[in-house]
């Protein structure tokens, strides 16, 4: 007799005994469509290896039971060595522990150091999303350096990397305002924001200090008198570290950044952190850029139908506004702390514009003093 129950169906369960999942980020791929394309394309290439003999079970299944355990001398067990023995600032410690974590580790760690071959590396590379070339080219250099720690200890002879060349990429130019803009994005934070806003960029745009330059900065670095400031530290990731080449510089202020500095001293000049620059929702010095730029920069540029330039940008508008007053590229290089062939190369159209400018200046000078006036 029916007695009307449904029989309910049972979730498949994976065992041992049968074809073990694809795995991604430590997840299992679920059956969709094109996780079904994918997997078929890696069965093409599994058997390709076993045909060629380069076939490593642990490499596709290594969450497997059947898989071998490699305990020493994995990739993995060398990213870690090679984090170990870094000396850099702790905010590019984290980017280089989140890209190894999240990608190399998970890719290719679990293979023995030995067995890592080229074909591996570009095959990892090609499943990677990357946000640009440069990216993936600094994401590979992290894997390289690792690869030559090894040579170096000896547990390898060649670096895998070394055959693999870098993606083309190129380097966007400066993309400063224009005085007129600057002005009105100043004038505009006055008027909808508290003045903390507009103080701090028009003093970013008439000083050239780095983001975190800016919103690290001291009073105690500070000389009213001889109206200078002298950038020691940046406040990056929520985190107080030196400059980015890693070297003090002095920078001489223009008025308008004086200017700027003398209205913040009513709100923040007696405050026990001695920062100059605080979030004025909470009376405290900024924790991150974003939140500054998210809250105030960005509603700005769009009220004004400005196009969008990140705030970094305001450095950028200092360097230009230097060049076409007839400031030497030297002293502007200086006074952002740029080495001078860094200078020449992000800002040549700038420079040579002035500099074509003043030469054909001396050109008519020297035309109109010899020539006699035709009637």
């Amino acid at each position: 007799m029916k007695t009307g129950c449904r029989r309910l169906k049972r979730k498949p369960v994976y065992t041992e005994s049968s074809t073990p999942p694809i795995y991604l980020d430590n997840s299992p791929l679920p059956p969709t469509p094109a996780n079904i394309k994918y997997a078929m394309r890696v069965a093409i290439e599994i058997k390709d290896k076993i045909r060629t003999n380069q076939f490593l079970y642990a490499e596709y299944f290594p969450h497997s039971t059947r898989a071998p355990k490699i305990i020493s001398d994995s990739l993995g067990e060398y990213i870690d060595k090679w984090f170990a023995q870094l000396e850099l600032k702790p905010s590019t410690l984290s980017e280089y522990r989140r890209n190894m974590n999240n990608f190399w580790k998970p890719m290719l760690g679990h293979l023995p150091l030995k067995s890592v071959m080229h074909s591996d590396i570009t095959g990892a590379l090609k499943l990677g999303t990357w946000k640009s070339n440069r990216t993936r080219n600094n994401v590979l250099y992290m894997l390289s350096s690792v690869f030559n720690l090894a040579v170096a200890d000896g547990k390898i002879s060649r670096n895998p990397c070394s055959t693999i060349e870098s993606a083309a990429w190129q380097k966007k130019n400066p993309d400063p305002f224009n005085l007129e803009q600057t002005n009105r994005i100043i004038a505009s934070m006055l008027k909808h924001y508290h003045e903390q806003i507009s103080n701090y960029y028009e003093f970013m745009f008439f000083s050239g200090l780095r983001t975190g330059e800016g919103i690290g900065l001291d009073w105690s670095s500070i000389d009213f008198e001889n109206q200078m400031v002298i950038v020691k530290q940046a406040f990056v990731r929520g985190e107080m570290v030196d400059t980015k080449t890693s070297s003090e510089r002095t920078v001489k202020l223009t008025s308008r950044a004086m200017e700027a500095l003398k209205r913040q001293k009513a709100w923040t000049f007696l405050d026990k952190s001695g920062r100059v620059f605080h979030n004025p929702n909470t009376n405290r010095p900024w924790a991150k850029e974003q939140n500054i730029r998210e809250i105030y920069w960005s509603p700005t540029l769009s009220l004004l139908g400005i196009r969008y330039r990140r705030p970094y940008c305001t450095r950028a508008t200092y360097a230009t506004i230097g060049l076409m007053s007839g400031a030497r590229p030297a002293y502007m290089a200086a006074q952002l702390g740029h080495g001078l062939d860094v200078f020449y190369r992000d800002y040549a159209k700038w420079i040579n514009d002035q500099d074509d400018d003043r030469e054909m200046i001396k050109i008519e000078a020297q035309i109109n003093s010899t020539t006699t006036k035709l009637p």
